[in-house]
């Protein structure tokens, strides 16, 4: 079952297609890359309407790696090793929907540490009374 997407494409706005057919090509199916070629083809942007916005793509996806890769700020780490708790594994969810991929980890890395860092505690108070 293949899917059209002609109308997809006539839908898209001009910056889309140049995201699809220039900018993340490597995430699209041939069908849809093809549709927006011609999308674009038939819509007649100049050659400096075409570069304007790929210099825009590119600039958005240098933006989103950026995002992705910033670490955890120091008061987060502290906090969620010393307070861990169900709070930080939903507020690391809400970093990842926001593309900070690396703080959500670290968040979730650091409540984990302070989780296993309190029973092994309690478990060498037990053992040492």
């Amino acid at each position: 079952m293949s899917f059209d997407f002609k109308e997809t494409m006539k839908e898209a706005t001009d910056a889309e297609l140049i995201k699809i057919v220039y900018t993340d090509r490597e995430h699209y199916q041939v069908a849809a890359i093809l549709a927006a070629e011609a999308e674009l083809a038939q819509r007649r942007l100049s050659l400096e309407q075409i570069q304007v916005l790929k210099a825009y793509q590119e600039k958005q996806q240098q933006i989103q790696h950026g995002n992705a890769t910033t670490p955890l700020d120091i008061h987060w780490v502290v906090l969620s090793f010393l307070f861990p708790g169900i709070l930080q594994i939903i507020l690391s969810g809400l970093f990842r929907a926001e593309g900070y991929d690396r703080k959500a980890a670290d968040l979730v890395k650091w409540t984990i540490g302070g989780i296993c860092f309190y029973l092994a505690l309690a478990i060498l108070i037990t053992l040492l009374r």
